[in-house]
Parts: C-alpha cells; sequence; structure tokens
C-alpha cells in the first residue's frame, strides 16, 4: 500500500538524446518482487469485489490524471516530460502517448461492457448463464518505446475486469513507470 524503493543493485536511468544522467535508482530484489506479489494478492480480494461501476470510477479518475498531466507538460516531472527524457522522443510524440492512454480507458469500458455482457439463455426448460470472473494477479512487463502506452493498454483492461497488477517496467524507462504509479494510486 506504499511506495518503496528497492534496496537491489544501483543503475542509471539516462535520456538517449542527451546522454544526460537523470537518475539513480536500485532494482528490486527478489524478495522485495516476492513480497509486492503478496500484496497484490491480498488487494485483489477487495478490487475483485468492488462493483464494476467503482472500478470504472477510478479508471475514469485516472484517465481525467493523464489529462491533466498534459496539461502540465512543461513540467519537468509530468509524465510527457518523462516520456521525452527517457525514451528521447520529442515532446508531441510523449504528448500523443498519453493521449492514447487516456483514450483506452473508456475503450476498455466500452470493449468490457460489450463482451461481457450478461450471457442467459433458457431452452427447453434449461437455463444456461456465462459468468466471468476475475483471473487474479496479472503481471505486465513494459517496453521501452511505449513505456506508458503499451503498458496502459494491459493494465486498464486487467482493472476493469477485475484483476490486480504487477508491473515491471523496462530499466531504461523507471521514471515514467513511477509516475504512472503515482497516478493511478491518486486515482
Amino acid at each position: 500500500g506504499e511506495w518503496q524503493e528497492g534496496v537491489g543493485s544501483a543503475f542509471t536511468t539516462v535520456n538517449p538524446a542527451t546522454g544526460q544522467t537523470l537518475a539513480t535508482l536500485r532494482a528490486a530484489t527478489t524478495e522485495e518482487v516476492d513480497r509486492g506479489v503478496r500484496a497484490t494478492r491480498t488487494a485483489f480480494e477487495g478490487w475483485a469485489n468492488l462493483a464494476i461501476e467503482e472500478r470504472i470510477e477510478h479508471l475514469n479518475r485516472f484517465a481525467d490524471l493523464l489529462r491533466a498531466e498534459k496539461q502540465r507538460a512543461a513540467d519537468s516531472a509530468s509524465l510527457p516530460a518523462l516520456i521525452s527524457q527517457e525514451t528521447g522522443k520529442p515532446m508531441w510524440e510523449s504528448l500523443s502517448e498519453i493521449d492514447a492512454m487516456a483514450n483506452k480507458v473508456p475503450l476498455s469500458i466500452q470493449a468490457f461492457k460489450e463482451r461481457r455482457g450478461p450471457a442467459v439463455a433458457t431452452a427447453n426448460n434449461q437455463t444456461t448463464a456465462t459468468r466471468y470472473k476475475p483471473h487474479g494477479v496479472v503481471a505486465v512487463f513494459g517496453p521501452f518505446n511505449f513505456p506508458g502506452h503499451l503498458p496502459n493498454g494491459h493494465i486498464v483492461p486487467a482493472l476493469i475486469a477485475g484483476n490486480t497488477v504487477v508491473f515491471k517496467p523496462s530499466e531504461l524507462t523507471p521514471l515514467v513507470a513511477r509516475r504512472t504509479v503515482e497516478l493511478w494510486r491518486e486515482a
């Protein structure tokens, strides 16, 4: 339930466009990863038992926070600035990644409602029903090239469906991941 810095080996994140060191961080140890997975398993039951409307409220809040991040792109600690710094992308491309992340929320909600609607049929005095259940903990591994958008494309549908997520970002874009997780926590 709280952010914890790793205690494993140190590594740096570097702006590939300028060579500037952005931060020195510590990797998570095996024990820390295990503790994180256990915490995610513990959180699963509460999240899975939330009504879908409540889960959707959290996801919509996340999308709103992403849009707010876009408005503060000039701040070097904003998500668009971090994407630009850690990937070497121009700001316009980082801003479009934020749009893709925010737009994934309503698209995923719509897809969820279309694919997971009640499926009840009656024939020959028998009623059949298809029920959907969350799977549990989902692991999402993030890439370097779209460090916000691509993981978000898996995280959002997983959360809508009632799963919880362990997110392992690219070691080349940890600041993007940290800011994204901060926004999720705020949402």
